[in-house]
């Protein structure tokens, strides 16, 4: 029993502001009279829905809507990596955590500025077909949708943040080391 709300070319079949549904179908939109922007508009909406998930239909935007979230996972995982890189490189050679540790500064401000708030960041895209069993496929009309998952990333912001606030500590000691030089 699969339960997914469609979004049609004459609107949305729901309103958001009631219960959380099992999936959204963003459609794509054939009427030649309907903007453009139609379909980001819905997107939008479903996700500030918080839409467990979302099955994007037409090619371009769920293109779009790939590599915007890769932008942002990119972001993340340089900054994490970086952090702790600068943190285990600085026991054998002070020095060489600084680029890293600033690697990962740059990185966890570009990610809290730009994409933290945006509600995309809380959706994965679902490469592997691991969800297809929350779509009704009856319902899709594109052989090759986007779905995206939203995700809890709690844990995941809390790791980021400590090694980007670790790093960024280590980066402050080993300047003020150097400069007091």
């Amino acid at each position: 029993q699969r339960s997914c709300q469609g979004i049609i070319s004459s609107g949305i079949n729901a309103e958001y502001g009631e219960e959380q549904t099992d999936c959204v179908i963003i459609h794509e939109v054939l009427d030649t009279h309907a903007p453009p922007e139609k379909s980001e508009r819905e997107l939008d909406k479903a996700m500030l829905a918080k839409h467990s998930t979302i099955v994007i239909e037409p090619h371009l935007l769920g293109e779009e809507c790939i590599r915007y979230i890769r932008v942002g996972n990119a972001l993340h995982k340089t900054s994490v990596l970086s952090g702790l890189t600068a943190l285990g490189v600085s026991v054998v050679h002070s020095t060489w955590s600084l680029p890293f540790g600033g690697m990962s500064l740059a990185c966890a401000a570009a990610y809290h500025f730009s994409w933290q708030h945006d509600p995309a960041c809380k959706y994965q895209v679902d490469t592997m077909g691991h969800y297809l069993h929350r779509i009704p496929l009856e319902q899709l009309s594109s052989p090759e949708p986007v779905i995206l998952v939203r995700r809890d990333d709690t844990v995941r912001k809390k790791l980021h943040n400590t090694v980007a606030c670790a790093a960024g500590l280590l980066l402050c000691y080993q300047l003020y080391s150097i400069l007091r030089q």
